[in-house]
């Protein structure tokens, strides 16, 4: 019950709160892919591969339908949902994101603000636009790719934030449970391309390379409390209005390694770092991130996984067109344990897309990851594999 009381709590106050609501906006998508992929099985689907879609050739995809709405209650009260249906995840309707926000009116260059639920920590210079995606690529970094896959704040944020004539100054600090097996995947699959977000309701698929004969699927599910103790993030931000934004944040999920509650916490830590800014007419997006994630089971020796990416991501408008660049860097390291799990690699992503108008984008991305991660052997595969992936997007907004 502990791991699904708070998001049903949130979806109750979402649905209360609509009989009140003084302003609702918000919209929705049906988003579907043309996919042509290399041979590796997806790690969707608990093989090796990096990116979302694999070993099927030339497919048809429906990659997500989404509904999202603001619901404002009072000028300084708002209540926010983001439901999805995806092929795959666990239930018909699942919540990505779902939250209530307090910011008081301030009329001075303070303002200050608190909310409460299940939403991503303030990590991502891509995915900016509804549904948690990213306006240049169908394909988030891998860091995003991680973000969207096992983290969640299932808790409270407090922000300040000091506004000047030119310049914004923020911070934050955030307290949260319910991300203890948040680690896992990064540990025991390593880095992957995916656009494919994990729902609060949902589970993670790891590889098939770690399941027991004749137990089936291997599965974790990153939105769970184990030790029943809080983690937290801090993060400060600054932003100009001609040089763009710098982002810092540290996160620590504060997991006991060793507690056991039908799967294991994972200690998870890292610092990120990204900016947005420009060059002339060129948007350029950068980001790195290093940390940590351990599980100590029966509490007699730490295994640790140290794990690092970064990209570039460059962008340029025309129009109704975008046009977008990205090469990601990815590694990971495991340490007083199994060496097959280490990992290194770096993608290319190529991505074009076209909006005629403001219900219609197409978008047109090529995506190769090239990878050494010793794992595949178990799969009776090279350690070295490039996976490709090109999709045709068309999402249909409303």
């Amino acid at each position: 019950m502990k791991r699904v009381a708070l998001p049903l709590l949130l979806a109750g106050l979402l649905v209360a709160g609509a009989g009140r609501a003084q302003d609702l906006s918000g919209g929705g998508y049906l988003d579907v892919r043309l996919v042509n992929t290399g041979s590796e099985r997806a790690p969707v689907d608990g093989g090796p591969g990096k990116t979302r879609y694999g070993d099927d050739g030339t497919a048809l995809h429906l990659a997500e339908a989404a509904l999202y709405g603001n619901l404002q209650l009072t000028e300084d009260v708002l209540v926010f949902a983001d439901l999805r249906y995806e092929p795959s995840q666990r239930t018909a309707v699942d919540l990505i994101e779902s939250y209530v926000r307090y910011r008081p009116l301030s009329l001075s260059p303070w303002r200050w603000s608190v909310k409460a639920g299940a939403f991503f920590p303030p990590v991502s210079e891509e995915n900016t636009s509804p549904g948690w995606t990213s306006p240049w690529t169908l394909t988030p970094s891998a860091i995003n790719s991680w973000v969207g896959e096992e983290l969640r704040t299932i808790g409270a944020e407090g922000k300040v934030e000091w506004r000047g004539e030119s310049d914004r100054l923020e911070a934050e600090v955030a307290v949260f449970g319910w991300n203890d097996a948040a680690g896992a995947a990064i540990a025991d699959r390593g880095w992957a391309m995916t656009d494919r977000i994990t729902g609060v309701f949902d589970r993670l698929r790891l590889p098939n390379a770690l399941s027991f004969p004749g137990k089936g699927a291997v599965w974790r599910e990153p939105f769970t409390e184990i030790d029943n103790s809080p983690g937290w993030y801090a993060g400060v931000s600054w932003k100009h209005e001609d040089w763009g934004k710098l982002d810092l944040l540290y996160y620590d999920n504060e997991a006991d390694p060793s507690a056991f509650d039908r799967e294991y916490a994972w200690h998870t830590r890292f610092i990120s770092a990204g900016t947005t800014t420009g060059i002339g007419p060129v948007t350029v997006l950068a980001q790195v991130m290093s940390g940590t994630t351990t599980i100590s089971p029966g509490g007699d020796e730490n295994y640790d996984t140290d794990f690092q990416s970064a990209y570039l991501l460059l962008g340029y408008r025309l129009g109704q067109w975008r046009f977008a660049a990205r090469a990601d860097f990815f590694a990971t390291e495991a340490q007083n344990y199994d060496l097959r799990l280490s990992e290194h690699g770096t993608s290319q992503t190529l991505a074009v897309s076209w909006t005629p108008n403001e219900h219609l984008k197409l978008t047109l991305e090529g995506l190769r990851a090239d990878s050494w991660r010793t794992q595949r052997l178990s799969y009776g595969l090279s350690p070295g594999q490039v996976d490709h992936q090109i999709q045709l997007g068309a999402k249909v907004m409303f």
